[in-house]
């Protein structure tokens, strides 16, 4: 197969340098999208006032879980289609593709019709209040909706990312963002058009990324350019496209299930800890980005390698990765202990000490344990790029079993101290049990691959 510079062959070169190279574009992705939601806040809260962010807070967690269904379901195909790159199968990678498209027709659809028809349900379990109810409905109708241009988007995203490409993503956005930023200036503070109309800004933006994507694929990538002759359904390979895609969006919604159970255990604890935790919490995700972005390349990194057989550079580059992963971890804990309360005052722009304690006292016991959550996220998405899917949803249902525990017996009796140790609890149980995953998976892998070998040795093509 053909290599371009729209491409990047992970099977080659030095295991760290290629691995930090891909991932850099992911990372400066993330800070731009964490940036564009504290912009996207601010404009709504200035615009249209306290009742409106709490409309936002109040079904944030029922879209954001359809949400999760379709980027899991999209980072899964990434996956299955790495392995056909890595293989220099380019036969195979078009199919893979084209079937891609299939199952993202019928899920990009049946995802927000399901979402639509059981929001209103939702938000009533959840027991939305009243006096937002309609403004809350307004908004998340909208979002979960219009979520197929947020799903197309991640589908042509992560087929660039499966073939080494994680520059062009972020290029188209940084467009996105600009344009969301422009569209809710002028729907919300000009034209008045409330909260849908943020929703509506968010999927005009994703909808020109999802455009300028295809445009790009189909202009400097012709190698995942699919004819009508690539659109044979095959059953296997369907199968194999969508339980790993549901091997990830299972497992980014449980987790989600388990995180909403842990608050409500945190909400019995007074508006003070509530605070401090939240406070905690955005700071403590700002300094995960950077563990959860080598991770993430190293799916596609392993993803590749394992469709080449390369298993000896997959396990090197896991050793790599996890290697410079302590190095980050060493140097966001002495970040966190040396500026944690300044970090602290500045997210919160609280003055209460109780607050500003509670929240020092959390990062100051969770950051430590970045070497073990390191372990087990660089772990575990080396695993699925190496096609395993049990395991990560195995590892999410024993956090969520954990953290039901933590919010029922822990919280209880510890209080705050409870909650503080639940992560890395969670952290250090399932990062033993990925470890010994990986290394059956590894055994696994070289078993089969030496049985091919010899299945060719005896039964040469002729």
């Amino acid at each position: 197969m053909s290599t371009n510079r729209a491409t990047t062959d992970l099977t080659k070169g030095n295991p760290l340098k290629m691995t930090i190279l891909f991932a850099i574009p992911i990372f400066l992705s993330n800070i731009f999208q964490q940036l564009y939601n504290l912009t996207d806040i601010s404009i709504i809260g200035h615009a249209l006032g306290d009742d409106a962010l709490t409309a936002i807070g109040s079904v944030s967690t029922i879209y954001g879980f359809f949400n999760s269904l379709m980027f899991g379901m999209s980072s899964g195909f990434a996956v299955v289609i790495s392995r056909f790159f890595g293989s220099h199968d380019e036969k195979g990678l078009k199919k893979a593709i084209a079937n891609t498209i299939f199952i993202s027709v019928i899920w990009g659809i049946l995802v927000p019709v399901i979402g639509l028809i059981s929001l209103k349900p939702l938000m009533r379990l959840l027991h939305t209040p009243d006096s937002i109810f309609d403004t809350a409905y307004s908004y998340a109708s909208v979002v979960i909706g219009l979520s197929m241009f947020m799903f197309i988007y991640n589908v042509l995203r992560g087929i660039l990312q499966s073939i080494g490409n994680s520059r062009a993503p972020l290029y188209f956005l940084i467009v996105s963002v600009a344009t969301n930023i422009v569209l809710d200036l002028l729907f919300v503070r000009k034209l008045g058009f409330g909260l849908p109309g943020a929703a509506y800004a968010t999927a005009i933006s994703q909808a020109l990324s999802s455009l300028l994507t295809l445009i790009y694929i189909w202009i400097k990538v012709p190698q995942v350019h699919i004819t009508r002759a690539d659109f044979v359904l095959n059953k296997g390979l369907i199968a194999e496209l969508f339980t790993s895609g549901i091997s990830f969006a299972l497992m980014f919604t449980v987790v989600n299930l388990g995180s909403m159970i842990l608050q409500g255990a945190i909400n019995n604890l007074g508006n003070t800890t509530i605070a401090a935790h939240t406070t905690a919490r955005k700071i403590s995700e700002l300094c995960m980005m950077t563990l959860s972005t080598l991770a993430n390349a190293m799916a596609t990194f392993a993803g590749q390698n394992h469709g080449a057989g390369r298993h000896d550079r997959i396990k090197q580059g896991l050793r790599s990765v996890l290697f410079f992963s302590f190095g980050i971890a060493t140097l966001l804990i002495l970040l966190i202990y040396t500026l944690g309360e300044k970090m602290v005052i500045l997210i919160s722009g609280s003055a209460t000490e109780e607050l500003i304690d509670t929240a020092v006292f959390y990062l100051r016991l969770d950051l430590p344990f970045y070497f073990v959550l390191a372990v087990l996220l660089v772990t575990r998405t080396t695993l699925q790029g190496m096609g395993a899917k049990f395991v990560p949803i195995i590892a999410s249902i024993m956090e969520l079993i954990l953290k039901i525990v933590t919010a029922r017996k822990l919280a209880v009796v510890l209080g705050y101290l409870g909650i503080a140790l639940c992560e890395p609890i969670i952290w250090t149980v399932c990062a033993i049990y990925i470890i010994i995953a990986f290394r059956i998976a590894v055994k696994k892998a070289e078993k089969n691959r030496l049985s091919n070998v010899a299945d060719q040795d005896l039964h040469p093509a002729v």
